[in-house]
């Protein structure tokens, strides 16, 4: 009960802080090769408005859609509605899951997949947020088709050099313990793996197809074990599989993407993920929120994609 509280306190003082966002000009969409998704919760939404009004203005065209529960609140998809006009909405109960879990966001890499067949995908959080002038390696990663992910200094390597790091780490964390077994992953010996996020990534056109992050919702259950492997965070290590399984992949270089963990964040950073909890640290994301509105508000112009 004190964490439920604690939580909704943090929201609730977060979206004051940001309540700005929505006094700001609405974003209109223009038609792209690419598309924006993220599932987006009621009490994200103020979040979400400022993530995506930040990084588009800086890429400057492109299609979106927010995921959302059935039950989402009347007021909340208006809200995305008139800030971001054109966006679209896709329920999550009716995306299909085929052989694959419902929950733990699967239905999120399972929708982009099929997205992607035909268009590039990029899946945002809404705790990611750009704070520099532009964000040029994502629309290089874009306009050139490459699939993309942060990783925060990690680097793409081989399922079997993935299984070799995870046993040098403590834990039993699902993801970890997933990624010990990839050197028992059929064919791992011509397979990547990183250690990425699916807070900010790419997804190419025609890069991986569903049928295989399907497969690897099967064998991996196989190896973990059907209650392990459904719980929170498989659908993590599926995203960065199939990044780095997609021709081309590359990481996006650090510091100009990182997650932010409560320390002093670095001064080359153009682009922040505030995982978890550390979004409310110290006022960090705030407070370049609300840089963010002052820029929105007096319509900066900066870098788009060409």
């Amino acid at each position: 009960m004190f964490y439920r509280y604690r939580r909704n306190f943090s929201y609730w003082r977060f979206n004051r802080a940001i309540s700005g966002i929505l006094d700001t000009p609405p974003l209109v969409l223009q038609d792209a090769p690419w598309t924006f998704v993220s599932m987006v919760s009621p009490r994200h939404v103020p979040m979400y408005v400022l993530s995506m009004k930040a990084f588009y203005r800086r890429v400057g065209k492109g299609r979106a859609i927010a995921i959302i529960d059935r039950d989402t609140p009347h007021d909340s998809l208006e809200t995305m509605r008139r800030h971001i006009q054109g966006i679209e909405f896709k329920v999550l109960e009716d995306i299909e899951t085929g052989p694959c879990q419902r929950g733990g966001t699967w239905e999120r890499i399972l929708h982009i997949l099929d997205l992607a067949e035909d268009r590039y995908i990029v899946q945002i959080d809404a705790d990611v947020l750009s704070v520099a002038d532009d964000v040029s390696e994502v629309v290089a990663c874009m306009e050139a088709n490459q699939s993309f992910t942060m990783a925060d200094r990690r680097v793409l390597h081989s399922m079997r050099d993935a299984a070799e790091l995870a046993r040098r780490i403590e834990g039993n964390y699902i993801g970890e313990v997933s990624e010990r077994l990839f050197d028992q992953y059929p064919g791992h010996e011509t397979l990547r793996y990183v250690r990425g996020s699916s807070g900010l990534a790419g997804f190419a056109r025609g890069g991986f197809p569903r049928s295989e992050i399907e497969r690897f919702h099967r064998e991996m259950e196989k190896l973990v074990g059907e209650k392990r492997w459904r719980e929170w965070g498989t659908e993590q290590c599926a995203s960065n599989f199939a990044v780095a399984n997609s021709p081309g992949a590359v990481v996006l270089p650090y510091p100009a993407y990182a997650s932010y963990a409560g320390t002093t964040p670095h001064p080359d950073t153009k682009c922040f993920h505030f995982i978890g909890t550390w979004r409310f640290a110290n006022g960090v994301f705030a407070g370049h929120g609300k840089k963010e509105i002052a820029a929105l508000m007096r319509d900066v112009p900066t870098q788009k994609a060409a």
